[in-house]
């Protein structure tokens, strides 16, 4: 429950702060938010419909599946980044913490808990952090050749 609140406390704050018609997203807010709502009426069907293991089972593999769209999200800006030659879109902090969390989840979760669960999805968003981090290595912010990205100078003027 604190995680779903969190989530919405984090939703709003992000949209406040997203320009009005920007592209940086899939869709648009009030799609995301349709999503959600439709994700969490499937989850309450399953929870109240199935026996309790096949619901972990169901639940468990959509949160699989979500961890890894999260951790690969930031790849959605791939295009943008070889193209303007900038990795401005790529947020550092959160390539750098992902970076540190799957390796260690990797970590536990192959050698300490041997769970597929934990480790797969882990190791496949280690994958995409060390991605971004090359991308920020190899294009840096694009300011110091003067090309900064245009998402760059529109979140600047925000």
């Amino acid at each position: 429950m604190v995680g779903a609140i969190l989530g919405v406390y984090y939703f709003k704050e992000f949209k406040s702060y997203c320009p009005v018609g920007s592209s940086n997203l899939p869709g648009t807010a009030r799609q995301h938010k349709l999503i959600v709502s439709w994700i969490i009426f499937a989850n309450l069907f399953v929870v109240f419909n199935m026996s309790k293991t096949k619901a972990a089972d169901i639940i468990g593999k959509e949160a699989v599946f979500m961890y890894v769209v999260l951790f690969a999200s930031p790849l959605a800006a791939l295009k943008d980044v070889i193209e303007t030659k900038s990795a401005v879109s790529i947020p550092l902090p959160f390539t750098i913490a992902s970076t540190l969390n799957c390796s260690l989840w990797s970590i536990v979760g192959l050698l300490k808990l041997n769970d597929f669960n934990i480790y797969f999805p882990c190791m496949l968003g280690l994958g995409c952090a060390v991605l971004q981090l090359c991308l920020k290595g190899i294009y840096d912010d694009g300011i110091s050749d003067g090309r900064a990205g245009d998402s760059h100078q529109e979140m600047s003027k925000v």
